[in-house]
């Protein structure tokens, strides 16, 4: 057994030298334990989690903020994958419980991914597991670096409702790093609702939109909804609108810096 900190929670939690039954409440941190090669010790899921290609055989234990006790009693496993932020809350519950909750803090950088997949290596008593795909995405975030020009900006993702990236984001840091000028709100704040009167004062040449998984956006769509905003001048000014495939710039795992990113360049740069 080993007693292993969790600086976010300010607890300790006792997980076996060999963790064997997962349960990871975060797409992010699913991505992470796919990538060491541990797929197969994931024993359930939350809802958001549907990649890698077959994890919808897992059981849903819950969603972001909430968990179904019955299912996590009845899967009963050695560690339960948080992240901070919004989830903080549930994480204290289920750890005062007495359940192996261990927090990833959300990463501000790009390298905060890298870290997180360290840290959740290492917690899985699997060390040795992340040189590899380490190394894969070291060299990937290198390949990003300044292939873009540095135009303005301006990011919108769907979390729920229009959030907007800021200088305390991995995403500001992924899109400076490739080389644009991404239009940010005053202040340091990671994430943000952006307000109307400080959208009508940008001047974006790009705009990119990260709607929901599943959801069938297009550029029009995305017109029209500027025009309902009474954004009317950013098209007039012919800015280029550029819709994700849906929950990348919104994914913080290693799939972000090896296909997330890579892909979304390639569209910009054409």
């Amino acid at each position: 057994m080993r007693v292993f900190p969790c600086p976010l929670l300010g607890t300790e939690v006792g997980l076996p030298d060999r963790v064997e039954r997962i349960v990871s409440l975060s797409p992010s941190l699913t991505d992470c334990v796919a990538r060491l090669g541990l797929e197969e010790r994931l024993v359930g899921r939350s809802a958001w989690c549907w990649r890698p290609e077959g994890i919808e055989r897992l059981p849903v234990v819950g969603s972001y903020t909430g968990v179904r006790r019955e299912v996590l009693d009845r899967l009963a496993p050695d560690l339960i994958l948080m992240t901070s932020g919004v989830q903080e809350p549930l994480a204290r519950e289920l750890s005062r419980a007495g359940q192996p909750v261990y927090v990833v803090p959300l990463p501000v950088t790009l390298w905060g991914i890298l870290d997180n997949l360290a840290t959740v290596a290492l917690i899985a008593g699997e060390a040795d597991a992340a040189f590899g795909p380490l190394g894969r995405l070291h060299d990937a975030v290198g390949a990003l670096r300044d292939i873009l020009e540095p135009r303005p900006t301006y990011v919108e993702i769907d979390l729920g409702g229009a959030v907007t990236c800021g200088r305390g984001s991995y995403a500001y840091w992924a899109l400076r790093w490739m080389g644009l000028s991404p239009l940010i709100p005053p202040g340091d704040r990671a994430w943000s609702t952006p307000g109307s009167s400080w959208l009508a004062s940008l001047r974006p040449d790009i705009m990119v939109y990260d709607p929901q998984p599943g959801q069938q956006e297009t550029a029009e769509s995305v017109r029209d909804r500027l025009m309902v905003r009474g954004l009317e001048d950013w098209l007039e000014r012919g800015i280029e609108i550029v819709v994700t495939g849906g929950n990348v710039l919104a994914h913080y795992g290693p799939r972000l810096l090896e296909e997330g990113l890579p892909a979304l360049a390639k569209r910009l740069r054409r």
